[in-house]
């Protein structure tokens, strides 16, 4: 069997770990170990037997043609349903549990990833008792580490994320709203091959921009306001995340003030990173500005985290986490301040960690941008 690069990872974990069996069930990991992009998140199972050096896939009924025309010959796909059957696919009238137990039934050691939590994960971890093997770290050690191919579909939706944060800033007009903005952005980003949002894309004016995560209403634009993008896309199986403030009118001290704090802030944090600090290190690093501009208390998250096939993976850059930056993870940098009730301003640059330091992808779009009209 000639296996990917992705797979090849799996059996040489396999080997160093001397697992008998690897069994795996969230979707970003089917998505990143066979290069496929999931169309819904269904559940599904990965397999891969040591001994008989076989790939499966299982899948629900409904998922099996799509995954069987993307995927080479020698991974082998079921679907499963008690109800329905189709004469060209093979399918298993079990359940969940019963293909854990049959595929694990002649093995001692199994690997797992056990980071995950659904109903299914519940289901692997019930019937692995005895057997499992906790790889979690593995795997995300694995998927830390982006290869060349993965690095440049990041940085091209990086690019495409840049065309449609320039398109929100240009369709900024008396009377627009923010879901209207938002639309602007998924038109812009899907019309140059995008297959799917990173995430819900997030534009929000004042006061809405004072919470983290909110989702686009049809509050119109102020005369003088702050315009907050965060958006990413997901482009050949990989995502962006960026976020730029966009002013309109002529803003106060006070928010111009809270800009250049988190813009320092930001551009601190960046020029700390090198391979070998601490993600923690570089988290304080950019609240020791933070607190030089006495905002430090306005900052109320993370300051960062990895991406690759979901948005949010490790690393992540908090005051807890020890874990090491090496080269080639790619990772987000976003401080952002708060005032419940009045405004927010965060600004994030996606980073690649190269041998000596970060190499700042999303660099092309000014920090902070003014609209247009």
């Amino acid at each position: 069997m000639k296996l990917k690069s992705s797979i090849d990872r799996l059996v040489k974990l396999a080997e160093h770990k001397d697992l008998d069996a690897i069994i795996l069930s969230g979707v970003d990991n089917v998505e990143y170990f066979l290069d496929v992009t999931a169309a819904a998140d269904s559940p599904m199972l990965l397999t891969y037997m040591r001994r008989d050096n076989t790939v499966s896939l299982y899948v629900p009924l409904l998922e099996y043609y799509r995954y069987r025309s993307l995927l080479p010959e020698y991974v082998s796909i079921y679907a499963l349903s008690k109800t329905q059957k189709a004469p060209d696919i093979p399918t298993l009238a079990v359940d969940w549990k019963d293909v854990v137990s049959s595929v694990i039934s002649k093995c001692d050691r199994v690997g797992a990833d056990l980071s995950h939590t659904s109903p299914l994960q519940a289901l692997l971890v019930e019937a692995l008792t005895g057997k499992a093997v906790n790889i979690s770290s593995d795997i995300w050690n694995i998927r830390s580490i982006k290869t060349e191919k993965e690095i440049a579909a990041i940085r091209e939706a990086v690019h495409i994320t840049t065309a449609g944060v320039l398109s929100v800033q240009a369709s900024i007009v008396d009377g627009v709203t923010e879901s209207y903005l938002a639309g602007v952005f998924e038109h812009t980003t899907r019309s140059r091959g995008v297959e799917k949002m990173a995430f819900d894309p997030i534009v929000a004016f004042k006061p809405n921009n004072a919470f983290p995560h909110v989702l686009p209403s049809n509050r119109s634009i102020g005369r003088k306001d702050l315009v907050l993008v965060d958006v990413g896309v997901k482009y050949r199986g990989r995502c962006s995340d960026i976020t730029r403030m966009i002013i309109r009118g002529r803003p106060s001290k006070e928010e111009k003030r809270s800009l250049q704090a988190v813009v320092e802030a930001l551009e601190t944090a960046i020029d700390t990173i090198t391979p070998g600090i601490r993600a923690k290190d570089v988290y304080e690093a950019a609240c020791k500005i933070l607190d030089k501009w006495g905002l430090r208390e306005r900052f109320i998250h993370g300051l960062g985290h990895g991406v690759g096939v979901v948005v949010h993976e490790p690393p992540y850059l908090r005051a807890d986490n020890t874990s090491v930056l090496e080269p080639n993870m790619v990772i987000t940098v976003e401080p952002g301040v708060y005032f419940n009730g009045r405004y927010g301003v965060r600004v994030e640059e996606v980073v690649v960690v190269s041998k000596r330091k970060a190499r700042v992808l999303s660099e092309n779009l000014d920090r902070a941008l003014e609209a247009i009209t």
